[in-house]
């Protein structure tokens, strides 16, 4: 055992400095599509849920040259209170010719970048508009879903709702003094031409549609036990994406909630990789409300990390 000890670890600083923004969605782009015309593979992504919490496991390769990478991780909301990351995360690298793990990499970073750089991709191909943008949760990824919001649309404004603002609102408030912090869901809903949510709550945050012409981009509902948009108010969508069709249908608690709704829903319900590589499945008239669920996928984790060893 003493001789895996020895194994480098990549840490967020590096892997942060290695993805700028324009370079993690052209990352993503790349990926989504691989997997789409079966260059990229996964396994099926493990989820053991526990209570409000939950732990999971994939395997994954971003092509058949690249590492096959491993992610194991868990979810515990109670860490905010011992001041520890909720999602705590882990990447084990294989090399891609003797399957030796060679490295280890920081799993907290990759997920924030490859995540945010995904709904910042989805947004890009869906969106009508781009104005008027709120992000619900002020987590890790909320922040990061903020700041990235600012930088690739320049909107006139910039929504972050949360239950109740605290030290980290104020403080980001200082740095982009344009954001403005709401309490009012509503708010969002009404006037946003495109939102995000990001909270770990496993009861719906979101009860009604949008406007028309909304998107609505959800990564909070990502195992089973999260329903973070209400099935009945996904079964009212124009338009359903996801970043894997067959695995939200299994993982997002908001999805299979839908499907108890409106049973045919699954059919329409397109991936990401597809509508990359097939732009016409997109948005198709400026009044539809669409919607677009990420649970994570292991190729996603795979991209960024096939990029590192090069």
């Amino acid at each position: 055992m003493g001789e895996y000890l020895s194994i480098p670890i990549i840490t967020a600083q590096e892997v942060e400095a290695a993805f700028p923004l324009s370079v993690a969605i052209e990352n993503q782009r790349e990926v989504f599509s691989a997997f789409d015309r079966g260059l990229a593979v996964m396994g099926e992504r493990g989820v053991i849920p526990n209570g409000t919490d939950a732990s999971f496991a994939y395997i994954a390769r971003a092509d058949n040259n690249a590492p096959t990478i491993i992610k194991f991780g868990s979810v515990t909301n109670s860490n905010a209170e011992r001041n520890l990351p909720v999602v705590q995360a882990y990447i084990a690298v294989l090399d891609p010719v003797t399957g030796s793990l060679i490295k280890f990499v920081d799993g907290e970073s990759v997920t924030r970048i490859r995540t945010t750089a995904a709904s910042m991709l989805a947004a890009q191909l869906l969106s009508n508009s781009t104005n008027d943008i709120s992000i619900i949760g002020a987590g890790l990824q909320g922040i990061a879903h903020a700041k990235a919001a600012f930088e690739l649309f320049n909107p006139k404004v910039v929504r972050l709702v949360v239950r109740k603002p605290n030290e980290e609102t104020d403080k980001f408030q200082k740095s982009f003094p344009n954001i403005l912090i709401s309490t009012n869901i509503d708010e969002a809903l009404d006037n946003s031409d495109l939102i995000f949510t990001c909270t770990n709550s496993i009861t719906p945050v979101i009860n009604r549609l949008p406007k028309k012409g909304a998107t609505l981009i959800s990564i909070g509902s990502f195992s089973p036990n999260r329903e973070e948009v209400s099935g009945e108010v996904v079964s009212k969508a124009d338009l359903v994406f996801g970043d894997d069709s067959k695995t939200i249908q299994k993982q997002s608690g908001s999805i299979l909630a839908a499907l108890k709704f409106r049973p045919d829903l699954s059919s329409p319900i397109t991936s990401l990789g597809t509508l990359i590589n097939n732009p016409i499945l997109g948005r198709k008239s400026s009044d539809e409300v669409i919607m677009y669920f990420s649970v994570g996928l292991g190729v996603q984790d795979a991209g960024v990390v096939a990029i590192i060893m090069k």
